[in-house]
């Protein structure tokens, strides 16, 4: 059984509307990078790597989101990604936004799938994505899908 990746971000001005909240959108732009930095640093395998040299796309086929609380410009916000299920060619994490007073403001389930980028057609997760991604898998579930 494996660990979340955590991360940190700030609440930046570009995030918020003219409330001095988060305007929903943006969250998926932060959901997104999140992702983008947990392939970098959580499995070390960069998204250039991926994409660049391997070819090999990560887009986002399923979203479902919902929104607990607002955040505001400048607060720190710890985000937290599992995954529950890797298959054959996608797998499905779970992110997490809380405050810092642990209070959860947004929870996110995501499939994404593996393409090859010259073809735009889903492609096996490479051997070496899939066993990286081992050490994030915190549910009861298997971790491959039949």
């Amino acid at each position: 059984m494996g660990t979340p990746f955590e991360a940190e971000i700030e609440v930046r001005f570009r995030h918020c509307d003219p409330a001095g909240i988060v305007f929903y959108p943006r969250y998926f732009e932060m959901i997104n990078d999140f992702v983008e930095h947990w392939f970098d640093r959580g499995m070390d395998l960069p998204f250039h790597t991926l994409h660049v040299e391997r070819h090999i796309g990560t887009p986002l086929a399923s979203v479902q989101c919902d929104f607990s609380a607002p955040s505001r410009w400048h607060e720190r916000l710890r985000q937290v990604l599992t995954v529950r299920r890797i298959g054959g060619a996608s797998f499905r994490a779970d992110v997490r936004f809380e405050g810092q007073d642990g209070q959860l403001r947004l929870a996110a389930s995501l499939t994404i799938v593996t393409v090859d980028l010259r073809t735009m057609k889903a492609t096996p997760l490479p051997d070496d994505l899939r066993a990286r991604m081992q050490a994030f898998v915190v549910d009861d579930t298997p971790a491959s899908a039949p």
